[in-house]
């Protein structure tokens, strides 16, 4: 049996854990019942398990028949502040809280990939790390993981992830050398102006106008400091000024992201931003404050690992399955702390089907992904260890289709 047949021997388990971690979704460093699951169902396959790492994280270690490197899998556990609005028999119990961005289908795909594994240590030439993190839509939980030394003891060799995609079929495996996704950065401005009344502007220092400009201004950053060549974004995404409409209040507070794929932007944008922003306000008699927190670096996947797991579809499930993405997505994730110190590769699953709400984007109140792809990813993770960690190709002989 194939690791592809194994999985679908055990999807009803998988679909199972699933469904269970998307009707209880916690947010970021409160998944205490996401992380007591998950290491509940690694400590019945008998997988030897650490909890509580950085607050809520969940590392699991099998241990291969013969000695060899470590490679990682790691999933991430957190959901988001959504009100979900599926009519799935299934969804989130917890008001306001959902997995919009398919946090629930990269634990179960790790623990149905933890099973198997676990089953076929014979076939495990050193050490296979399970990694199911906290907190990855704050883009903290993978630095508070590896501070912990998730990646040691033992030593990592390499690391693998994957990404819901509903952009992409699914059962198909989207893969890009070079950057995936982008840098991703805070900015906060607090514009100082002078109090006064709205009938006598004069008098007054206007921080909401002042804050207008910097909106404006701040736009002319990505078309004219920063080479087309070089994909941005730079989004002011909540503003809060004013008490009353006679009221020329004196200060504006502004907050919003800055995103680039260029790891040499990422460094200048600071200065640039904070130049941009003070200069402006200074031109119209007021002041800023400016704080730029680079909060994550862009994910730049290893040639190597990306070359493995092509290999690992194209023979597995065929060459038709393998896309690879012309662009880089400028979403952030905090995989790339993790790629920053070992070779690591984070793959697209596409997760799309007939259905239009399989297709809504990442982050949507109403999205859906396909079951059917799970089995997918299950066998791409299990298959990618196995070939990181030996120079044999796994045959179907040396798997015993016991689970």
């Amino acid at each position: 049996m194939s690791f592809l047949q194994l999985a679908e021997s055990i999807k009803h388990r998988i679909i199972e854990y699933r469904r269970h971690l998307h009707q209880y979704p916690e947010l970021s460093f409160s998944e205490y019942k996401t992380a007591e699951f998950v290491a509940n169902i690694l400590e019945e396959n008998n997988i030897e398990v650490l909890k509580n790492v950085a607050e809520t994280g969940v590392v699991g270690l099998i241990k291969g028949d013969s000695p060899g490197k470590t490679i990682a899998l790691r999933a991430d556990m957190d959901a988001l502040p959504i009100q979900e609005q599926t009519d799935l028999k299934f969804s989130s119990n917890n008001p306001g809280v959902m997995h919009a961005c398919g946090h629930d289908f990269h634990m179960s795909i790790l623990l149905g990939a933890a099973i198997l594994l676990n089953q076929h240590r014979h076939l495990i030439n050193g050490n296979i790390k399970l990694i199911l993190q906290p907190a990855e839509e704050k883009l903290t939980g993978a630095k508070k993981m590896i501070e912990k030394g998730v990646l040691q003891n033992p030593d990592v060799d390499a690391i693998v992830a994957l990404h819901c995609w509903p952009d992409l079929p699914a059962g198909t495996i989207g893969l890009r050398k070079g950057p995936i996704t982008a840098a991703a950065d805070f900015l906060d401005i607090t514009i100082h102006g002078k109090a006064g009344h709205a009938a006598h502007p004069h008098k007054c220092v206007d921080p909401i106008v002042i804050a207008g400009h910097v909106v404006s201004t701040l736009q002319t950053v990505i078309s004219r400091e920063v080479a087309p060549t070089d994909p941005a974004v730079l989004t002011i995404g909540k503003i809060n000024g004013g008490t009353a409409p006679n009221v020329i209040p004196s200060t504006v507070h502004l907050s919003g992201m800055i995103r680039t794929v260029n790891p040499d932007l990422q460094k200048r944008m600071p200065e640039i931003i904070k130049r941009v922003v003070t200069k402006t306000a200074e031109s119209m008699n007021g002041e800023a404050e400016v704080t730029y927190t680079m909060a994550t670096p862009p994910l730049i996947s290893d040639d190597s690992m990306v070359e493995l797991i092509d290999s690992v579809v194209s023979e597995t499930l065929g060459q038709d399955r393998v896309v690879y993405l012309e662009n880089p997505s400028l979403g952030s994730e905090d995989f790339s702390f993790y790629a920053e110190q070992v070779p690591g590769v984070l793959f697209r699953l596409g997760t799309h089907n007939e259905k239009a709400e399989s297709k809504l984007p990442l982050h949507n109140a109403g999205v859906i992904f396909d079951e059917d792809a799970l089995t997918t990813g299950v066998s791409v993770m299990c298959e990618a260890a196995v070939r990181f960690l030996s120079k044999r190709t796994p045959t179907k002989q040396t798997l015993t289709g016991k689970v």
